[in-house]
């Protein structure tokens, strides 16, 4: 992990969420809303940055931390960094534009999906268990259950408990057209 962008990137996260203790209104301001709802420019940049809550964080951060470094091991720092920030970016305008959720959307689910998919299209046959699940999927299957669940959960209830579905879905979709463009 010794130069790896992975460490830097959670550190960003730990940092913003932990600001937000000192300007409560920071997740507000940083989360993307809806064109015509209060969306700002920096929006789309910003909103995978931070959190909701701390198990929000966790969640994203020990999923970016075992997905990632072998990812970055083979797109390298700068092809890893891109693939986060294209993922997160990119779903972050059609979170803007086409979600049809009126909630603003804030957290790096968008961007964790994307690394979900690079890993499932490098190492499709790899194992991951997931906790508390006593038994392994390989990443393929696991990034393939994600995306129906992620899209049953959309179709069924598009606006359900802070969740956003839709952006799990773009960032799924742009991190494997990534993986495609790059090969």
């Amino acid at each position: 992990m010794r130069d790896s962008v992975v460490p830097h990137l959670i550190i960003i996260n730990a940092l913003i969420w932990l600001a937000s203790f000192r300007f409560p209104e920071l997740p507000y301001l940083l989360a993307v809303h809806k064109e015509g709802e209060g969306l700002e420019w920096w929006q789309p940049f910003t909103y995978f940055f931070t959190h909701q809550s701390f198990w929000h964080l966790l969640a994203n951060m020990v999923a970016l931390w075992s997905l990632g470094p072998s990812v970055e091991a083979v797109l390298r720092k700068g092809g890893f960094l891109r693939l986060y920030l294209i993922t997160g970016l990119g779903a972050g305008l059609m979170l803007a534009y086409l979600d049809p959720s009126p909630q603003p959307v804030l957290g790096a689910s968008t961007s964790v999906s994307g690394v979900l998919a690079a890993f499932a299209y490098l190492f499709p046959r790899s194992q991951l268990v997931i906790f508390p699940l006593p038994f392994a999927f390989s990443a393929k299957t696991l990034a393939i259950g994600f995306g129906l669940i992620s899209l049953m959960l959309f179709l069924w209830e598009p606006v359900m408990g802070g969740i956003s579905h839709f952006g799990h879905l773009c960032g799924l979709v742009l991190g494997w057209v990534y993986m495609r463009w790059l090969r």
